[in-house]
Protein backbone atom coordinates (compact mmCIF):
# COMPACT_ATOMS: atom_id res chain seq x y z
CA UNK A 1 0.00 0.00 0.00
CA UNK A 2 2.84 2.41 0.85
CA UNK A 3 4.51 1.66 -2.48
CA UNK A 4 1.29 2.42 -4.35
CA UNK A 5 0.84 5.74 -2.60
CA UNK A 6 4.51 6.59 -3.18
CA UNK A 7 4.17 5.84 -6.89
CA UNK A 8 1.06 7.97 -7.31
CA UNK A 9 2.33 10.84 -5.19
CA UNK A 10 5.94 11.08 -6.29
CA UNK A 11 6.85 8.92 -9.29
CA UNK A 12 4.05 9.98 -11.65
CA UNK A 13 4.57 13.74 -11.05
CA UNK A 14 8.32 13.23 -11.58
CA UNK A 15 7.77 11.47 -14.90
CA UNK A 16 5.30 14.15 -15.91
CA UNK A 17 7.75 16.94 -15.09
CA UNK A 18 10.43 15.30 -17.21
CA UNK A 19 8.17 14.74 -20.21
CA UNK A 20 5.93 17.79 -20.22
CA UNK A 21 8.46 20.60 -20.01
CA UNK A 22 6.81 23.10 -22.33
CA UNK A 23 4.10 25.64 -21.57
CA UNK A 24 0.45 24.78 -22.05
CA UNK A 25 -2.89 26.53 -22.35
CA UNK A 26 -6.55 25.56 -22.40
CA UNK A 27 -8.14 25.10 -25.80
CA UNK A 28 -11.42 23.86 -27.24
CA UNK A 29 -10.86 21.08 -29.82
CA UNK A 30 -12.98 21.55 -32.91
CA UNK A 31 -14.53 18.07 -32.82
CA UNK A 32 -18.05 17.67 -34.08
CA UNK A 33 -20.04 15.42 -31.77
CA UNK A 34 -23.73 14.77 -31.28
CA UNK A 35 -25.15 13.74 -27.90
CA UNK A 36 -26.42 10.14 -27.78
CA UNK A 37 -28.52 8.14 -25.35
CA UNK A 38 -26.87 6.58 -22.32
CA UNK A 39 -28.74 3.51 -21.03
CA UNK A 40 -28.20 1.97 -17.58
CA UNK A 41 -30.03 -1.04 -16.17
CA UNK A 42 -29.18 -3.88 -13.81
CA UNK A 43 -31.70 -6.65 -14.43
CA UNK A 44 -32.05 -9.09 -11.53
CA UNK A 45 -33.86 -12.40 -11.39
CA UNK A 46 -37.25 -11.87 -9.72
CA UNK A 47 -37.03 -8.07 -9.55
CA UNK A 48 -38.54 -5.21 -11.56
CA UNK A 49 -36.72 -4.02 -14.67
CA UNK A 50 -35.71 -0.36 -14.25
CA UNK A 51 -33.95 1.64 -16.93
CA UNK A 52 -32.18 4.97 -16.45
CA UNK A 53 -31.82 7.12 -19.57
CA UNK A 54 -29.54 10.13 -19.83
CA UNK A 55 -27.49 11.58 -22.68
CA UNK A 56 -23.85 12.30 -23.33
CA UNK A 57 -22.43 15.82 -23.39
CA UNK A 58 -19.20 17.66 -24.08
CA UNK A 59 -17.05 18.03 -20.99
CA UNK A 60 -16.38 21.68 -21.81
CA UNK A 61 -20.08 22.53 -21.75
CA UNK A 62 -19.94 22.44 -17.98
CA UNK A 63 -23.64 23.06 -17.37
CA UNK A 64 -24.48 19.57 -16.19
CA UNK A 65 -23.68 19.06 -12.53
CA UNK A 66 -25.82 16.22 -11.16
CA UNK A 67 -23.76 16.04 -7.95
CA UNK A 68 -24.19 19.71 -7.01
CA UNK A 69 -26.24 19.93 -3.78
CA UNK A 70 -25.70 23.67 -3.19
CA UNK A 71 -29.32 24.56 -4.02
CA UNK A 72 -30.83 21.32 -2.75
CA UNK A 73 -33.37 22.82 -0.32
CA UNK A 74 -34.70 25.46 -2.73
CA UNK A 75 -34.20 24.08 -6.22
CA UNK A 76 -33.40 20.38 -5.74
CA UNK A 77 -30.97 18.60 -8.02
CA UNK A 78 -32.89 17.21 -10.97
CA UNK A 79 -30.28 16.89 -13.68
CA UNK A 80 -30.63 18.20 -17.22
CA UNK A 81 -29.07 14.93 -18.32
CA UNK A 82 -32.35 13.08 -17.78
CA UNK A 83 -34.19 11.92 -20.88
CA UNK A 84 -37.82 11.62 -19.84
CA UNK A 85 -39.66 11.64 -23.17
CA UNK A 86 -38.17 8.53 -24.79
CA UNK A 87 -39.95 5.40 -25.96
CA UNK A 88 -38.47 2.34 -24.23
CA UNK A 89 -39.51 -1.12 -25.42
CA UNK A 90 -38.87 -4.49 -23.79
CA UNK A 91 -38.32 -7.72 -25.71
CA UNK A 92 -38.11 -11.05 -23.87
CA UNK A 93 -36.68 -14.03 -25.73
CA UNK A 94 -36.98 -12.11 -29.02
CA UNK A 95 -40.67 -11.28 -28.52
CA UNK A 96 -42.04 -7.78 -27.87
CA UNK A 97 -43.44 -7.73 -24.34
CA UNK A 98 -44.30 -4.14 -23.38
CA UNK A 99 -43.40 -0.45 -23.48
CA UNK A 100 -41.91 0.77 -20.22
CA UNK A 101 -43.48 3.59 -18.22
CA UNK A 102 -41.70 6.54 -16.66
CA UNK A 103 -41.75 6.27 -12.86
CA UNK A 104 -40.34 7.92 -9.78
CA UNK A 105 -39.38 6.25 -6.51
CA UNK A 106 -39.43 8.35 -3.39
CA UNK A 107 -36.16 8.68 -1.48
CA UNK A 108 -35.67 8.97 2.28
CA UNK A 109 -33.47 11.06 4.55
CA UNK A 110 -31.59 14.29 4.07
CA UNK A 111 -28.39 14.88 2.16
CA UNK A 112 -25.43 14.05 4.38
CA UNK A 113 -27.51 12.45 7.14
CA UNK A 114 -27.19 8.91 8.45
CA UNK A 115 -30.72 8.18 7.22
CA UNK A 116 -29.88 9.00 3.59
CA UNK A 117 -30.77 6.02 1.44
CA UNK A 118 -27.84 4.37 -0.35
CA UNK A 119 -28.04 4.79 -4.14
CA UNK A 120 -26.82 1.86 -6.19
CA UNK A 121 -25.34 2.57 -9.62
CA UNK A 122 -28.62 1.66 -11.31
CA UNK A 123 -30.61 4.04 -9.06
CA UNK A 124 -29.15 7.15 -10.69
CA UNK A 125 -30.44 9.58 -11.88
CA UNK A 126 -32.76 11.04 -9.27
CA UNK A 127 -34.84 14.14 -8.62
CA UNK A 128 -36.06 16.04 -5.58
CA UNK A 129 -39.08 13.74 -5.40
CA UNK A 130 -37.24 10.45 -5.84
CA UNK A 131 -35.47 8.35 -8.42
CA UNK A 132 -36.43 8.68 -12.07
CA UNK A 133 -36.43 5.66 -14.36
CA UNK A 134 -38.49 3.68 -16.85
CA UNK A 135 -40.07 0.58 -15.33
CA UNK A 136 -41.57 -2.62 -16.77
CA UNK A 137 -44.36 -4.79 -15.41
CA UNK A 138 -42.63 -7.98 -16.55
CA UNK A 139 -40.55 -9.71 -13.87
CA UNK A 140 -37.48 -11.39 -15.40
CA UNK A 141 -36.27 -14.88 -14.50
CA UNK A 142 -33.10 -16.89 -15.00
CA UNK A 143 -32.49 -17.77 -18.65
CA UNK A 144 -34.50 -14.85 -20.08
CA UNK A 145 -32.87 -13.00 -22.95
CA UNK A 146 -33.73 -9.36 -22.37
CA UNK A 147 -33.50 -6.71 -25.07
CA UNK A 148 -34.14 -3.04 -24.36
CA UNK A 149 -34.71 -0.54 -27.17
CA UNK A 150 -34.96 3.18 -26.50
CA UNK A 151 -35.70 5.97 -28.95
CA UNK A 152 -35.64 9.72 -28.43
CA UNK A 153 -36.49 12.40 -30.99
CA UNK A 154 -33.61 14.54 -29.77
CA UNK A 155 -30.90 11.97 -29.04
CA UNK A 156 -31.70 9.09 -31.38
CA UNK A 157 -31.88 5.37 -30.58
CA UNK A 158 -30.04 2.97 -28.30
CA UNK A 159 -30.39 -0.73 -27.60
CA UNK A 160 -28.76 -3.44 -25.50
CA UNK A 161 -29.24 -7.14 -24.94
CA UNK A 162 -28.39 -9.37 -21.99
CA UNK A 163 -29.30 -12.83 -20.69
CA UNK A 164 -30.20 -13.33 -17.02
CA UNK A 165 -27.69 -15.93 -15.72
CA UNK A 166 -28.59 -19.06 -13.80
CA UNK A 167 -28.32 -19.08 -10.01
CA UNK A 168 -25.29 -20.90 -8.58
CA UNK A 169 -25.89 -22.13 -5.03
CA UNK A 170 -23.57 -22.00 -2.04
CA UNK A 171 -23.20 -25.65 -1.07
CA UNK A 172 -21.87 -25.24 2.47
CA UNK A 173 -19.86 -22.99 4.77
CA UNK A 174 -17.05 -24.26 7.01
CA UNK A 175 -15.47 -22.05 9.64
CA UNK A 176 -12.96 -21.82 12.45
CA UNK A 177 -13.05 -19.29 15.28
CA UNK A 178 -10.03 -17.72 16.92
CA UNK A 179 -9.34 -15.17 19.67
CA UNK A 180 -12.75 -15.74 21.27
CA UNK A 181 -13.09 -13.08 23.96
CA UNK A 182 -15.90 -12.99 26.53
CA UNK A 183 -16.53 -9.37 27.56
CA UNK A 184 -19.87 -9.81 29.31
CA UNK A 185 -21.17 -7.38 31.91
CA UNK A 186 -23.96 -7.75 34.45
CA UNK A 187 -26.46 -6.24 32.03
CA UNK A 188 -25.34 -7.39 28.60
CA UNK A 189 -23.56 -10.13 26.69
CA UNK A 190 -20.66 -9.14 24.48
CA UNK A 191 -18.34 -11.46 22.55
CA UNK A 192 -15.48 -10.64 20.21
CA UNK A 193 -13.68 -13.07 17.88
CA UNK A 194 -12.19 -13.67 14.42
CA UNK A 195 -13.41 -16.11 11.76
CA UNK A 196 -11.80 -17.95 8.87
CA UNK A 197 -14.41 -19.44 6.56
CA UNK A 198 -14.60 -21.57 3.44
CA UNK A 199 -17.68 -20.78 1.36
CA UNK A 200 -18.12 -23.74 -1.00
CA UNK A 201 -19.84 -23.57 -4.38
CA UNK A 202 -19.69 -25.59 -7.60
CA UNK A 203 -19.16 -23.95 -10.97
CA UNK A 204 -21.47 -25.50 -13.62
CA UNK A 205 -18.65 -25.70 -16.17
CA UNK A 206 -20.96 -25.64 -19.21
CA UNK A 207 -19.90 -22.11 -20.24
CA UNK A 208 -17.83 -19.18 -19.05
CA UNK A 209 -19.40 -17.90 -15.84
CA UNK A 210 -18.85 -14.69 -13.91
CA UNK A 211 -19.47 -14.06 -10.23
CA UNK A 212 -19.55 -11.44 -7.52
CA UNK A 213 -19.38 -12.21 -3.80
CA UNK A 214 -20.68 -10.23 -0.85
CA UNK A 215 -20.67 -10.64 2.93
CA UNK A 216 -23.10 -8.70 5.11
CA UNK A 217 -25.11 -8.78 8.34
CA UNK A 218 -28.38 -7.19 9.52
CA UNK A 219 -26.32 -5.19 12.01
CA UNK A 220 -28.65 -3.84 14.71
CA UNK A 221 -31.90 -5.56 15.71
CA UNK A 222 -34.53 -4.67 18.31
CA UNK A 223 -37.08 -7.29 19.33
CA UNK A 224 -39.23 -8.95 21.98
CA UNK A 225 -38.70 -12.57 23.07
CA UNK A 226 -41.39 -15.21 23.74
CA UNK A 227 -41.75 -13.97 27.35
CA UNK A 228 -42.33 -10.39 26.26
CA UNK A 229 -38.87 -9.17 27.30
CA UNK A 230 -37.46 -6.44 25.09
CA UNK A 231 -33.87 -6.69 23.91
CA UNK A 232 -31.39 -5.28 21.43
CA UNK A 233 -29.02 -7.45 19.46
CA UNK A 234 -26.23 -6.64 17.02
CA UNK A 235 -23.60 -8.31 14.85
CA UNK A 236 -20.74 -6.42 13.23
CA UNK A 237 -17.42 -7.36 11.66
CA UNK A 238 -14.57 -6.20 9.43
CA UNK A 239 -14.29 -8.09 6.14
CA UNK A 240 -10.61 -8.58 5.21
CA UNK A 241 -11.18 -11.33 2.65
CA UNK A 242 -8.35 -11.70 0.14
CA UNK A 243 -9.25 -14.76 -1.90
CA UNK A 244 -6.89 -15.02 -4.90
CA UNK A 245 -9.82 -15.22 -7.33
CA UNK A 246 -10.69 -11.61 -6.49
CA UNK A 247 -7.42 -10.38 -8.03
CA UNK A 248 -7.16 -12.71 -11.03
CA UNK A 249 -7.49 -9.65 -13.31
CA UNK A 250 -4.49 -7.92 -11.71
CA UNK A 251 -1.11 -8.02 -13.44
CA UNK A 252 2.20 -8.46 -11.61
CA UNK A 253 3.06 -4.76 -11.87
CA UNK A 254 -0.45 -3.76 -10.75
CA UNK A 255 0.00 -5.96 -7.66
CA UNK A 256 3.00 -3.84 -6.72
CA UNK A 257 1.94 -0.34 -7.75
CA UNK A 258 -1.83 -0.20 -8.16
CA UNK A 259 -4.82 -0.33 -5.84
CA UNK A 260 -6.27 -3.86 -5.93
CA UNK A 261 -8.52 -4.08 -2.87
CA UNK A 262 -12.26 -3.56 -2.74
CA UNK A 263 -13.25 -5.81 -5.64
CA UNK A 264 -14.97 -9.19 -5.29
CA UNK A 265 -15.69 -10.07 -8.93
CA UNK A 266 -14.16 -13.10 -10.60
CA UNK A 267 -14.60 -15.53 -13.47
CA UNK A 268 -14.44 -19.32 -13.58
CA UNK A 269 -11.31 -19.40 -15.74
CA UNK A 270 -9.40 -21.19 -12.94
CA UNK A 271 -12.23 -23.27 -11.49
CA UNK A 272 -14.44 -24.19 -14.45
CA UNK A 273 -16.57 -27.23 -13.60
CA UNK A 274 -14.99 -27.58 -10.15
CA UNK A 275 -16.05 -27.17 -6.54
CA UNK A 276 -14.21 -24.30 -4.91
CA UNK A 277 -14.06 -22.78 -1.40
CA UNK A 278 -13.95 -18.99 -1.33
CA UNK A 279 -11.60 -18.07 1.52
CA UNK A 280 -13.33 -15.49 3.70
CA UNK A 281 -11.65 -13.73 6.63
CA UNK A 282 -13.65 -11.72 9.14
CA UNK A 283 -11.90 -9.82 11.91
CA UNK A 284 -13.40 -8.18 14.97
CA UNK A 285 -16.67 -10.09 14.75
CA UNK A 286 -18.75 -8.69 17.61
CA UNK A 287 -22.00 -10.01 19.02
CA UNK A 288 -23.92 -8.04 21.64
CA UNK A 289 -27.16 -8.69 23.50
CA UNK A 290 -28.10 -5.75 25.72
CA UNK A 291 -30.54 -7.62 28.02
CA UNK A 292 -29.13 -10.84 29.50
CA UNK A 293 -32.53 -11.92 30.81
CA UNK A 294 -33.93 -12.19 27.28
CA UNK A 295 -33.91 -15.30 25.10
CA UNK A 296 -33.50 -13.92 21.58
CA UNK A 297 -34.76 -15.54 18.43
CA UNK A 298 -31.85 -17.57 17.03
CA UNK A 299 -32.54 -16.29 13.49
CA UNK A 300 -32.25 -12.57 14.23
CA UNK A 301 -28.46 -12.42 14.16
CA UNK A 302 -26.53 -13.86 11.26
CA UNK A 303 -23.77 -13.32 8.74
CA UNK A 304 -25.05 -13.49 5.18
CA UNK A 305 -22.99 -14.69 2.24
CA UNK A 306 -24.30 -13.77 -1.22
CA UNK A 307 -23.00 -15.35 -4.41
CA UNK A 308 -24.12 -13.41 -7.49
CA UNK A 309 -24.03 -14.89 -10.95
CA UNK A 310 -23.43 -11.87 -13.16
CA UNK A 311 -23.55 -11.19 -16.88
CA UNK A 312 -20.33 -10.70 -18.87
CA UNK A 313 -21.38 -7.09 -19.53
CA UNK A 314 -21.28 -6.24 -15.81
CA UNK A 315 -17.99 -8.06 -15.22
CA UNK A 316 -16.27 -6.31 -18.14
CA UNK A 317 -17.70 -2.93 -17.15
CA UNK A 318 -16.45 -3.12 -13.54
CA UNK A 319 -13.03 -4.47 -14.52
CA UNK A 320 -12.66 -1.65 -17.07
CA UNK A 321 -13.60 0.89 -14.39
CA UNK A 322 -10.94 -0.62 -12.12
CA UNK A 323 -8.38 -0.43 -14.91
CA UNK A 324 -9.24 3.23 -15.57
CA UNK A 325 -9.37 4.39 -11.94
CA UNK A 326 -6.92 2.14 -10.07
CA UNK A 327 -4.80 0.23 -12.60
CA UNK A 328 -1.31 1.32 -13.59
CA UNK A 329 -2.30 1.77 -17.26
CA UNK A 330 -5.21 4.02 -16.28
CA UNK A 331 -2.93 6.08 -14.02
CA UNK A 332 -0.44 6.57 -16.83
CA UNK A 333 -3.27 7.37 -19.25
CA UNK A 334 -4.46 10.13 -16.92
CA UNK A 335 -1.18 11.98 -17.42
CA UNK A 336 -0.86 11.30 -21.14
CA UNK A 337 1.79 8.57 -20.90
CA UNK A 338 -0.46 5.76 -22.14
CA UNK A 339 -3.65 5.28 -24.11
CA UNK A 340 -6.69 6.26 -22.03
CA UNK A 341 -8.84 3.47 -20.62
CA UNK A 342 -12.59 3.77 -21.19
CA UNK A 343 -15.41 1.99 -19.39
CA UNK A 344 -16.72 -1.04 -21.30
CA UNK A 345 -20.29 -0.77 -22.61
CA UNK A 346 -22.71 -3.19 -24.27
CA UNK A 347 -25.09 -0.39 -25.31
CA UNK A 348 -25.25 0.32 -29.04
CA UNK A 349 -24.25 3.98 -28.53
CA UNK A 350 -21.25 3.03 -26.43
CA UNK A 351 -22.69 4.88 -23.42
CA UNK A 352 -23.92 3.00 -20.35
CA UNK A 353 -24.23 -0.67 -19.51
CA UNK A 354 -27.12 -3.14 -19.29
CA UNK A 355 -26.29 -6.06 -17.01
CA UNK A 356 -28.07 -8.98 -15.38
CA UNK A 357 -27.64 -11.02 -12.22
CA UNK A 358 -29.08 -13.82 -10.11
CA UNK A 359 -28.14 -14.36 -6.47
CA UNK A 360 -28.04 -17.09 -3.86
CA UNK A 361 -28.02 -16.25 -0.14
CA UNK A 362 -26.63 -18.36 2.71
CA UNK A 363 -27.12 -17.34 6.35
CA UNK A 364 -24.78 -18.43 9.14
CA UNK A 365 -26.64 -17.83 12.41
CA UNK A 366 -24.48 -16.36 15.17
CA UNK A 367 -26.46 -17.04 18.34
CA UNK A 368 -26.22 -20.87 18.04
CA UNK A 369 -22.54 -20.44 17.22
CA UNK A 370 -22.02 -18.40 20.42
CA UNK A 371 -23.89 -20.96 22.51
CA UNK A 372 -21.76 -23.74 21.04
CA UNK A 373 -18.54 -21.86 21.84
CA UNK A 374 -19.66 -21.26 25.43
CA UNK A 375 -20.57 -24.93 25.84
CA UNK A 376 -17.14 -26.00 24.60
CA UNK A 377 -15.40 -23.59 26.98
CA UNK A 378 -17.24 -25.08 29.96
CA UNK A 379 -16.20 -28.66 29.22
Amino acid sequence: MKMRKFFRKYILPLILSLVLTSCFSDFEPDIKSKPVLCMISNIADGDSIRVSLTHTWRWSEGKYEPWDYSNWETEGFESELLVKNALVKLYVNDEYTETLKLAKRKGYGNIGSDSMVFRLWDDYPWTTTGYVYYIAEYIPKCGDKIRLEAESEEYGAAWAEVTVPQTVEIDSVDYTISNFDDRNTTLSEFYLFNMNLSVWFSDPGNETNYYMFETSSPGYFKGVDAEGIEYKESVYFSDVTDDPLFTEHVSAIDHVLAETSGYSLFSDRQISGKSYPLHVRLEGVSYQLDNRSAIPDAENSYIKFILYSISPSYYRHVISVWAANDGIVGSLGDVGLAEPVFAASNVSTGAGVVSASAKYEYKLYIRPLIDSMLKESQQ
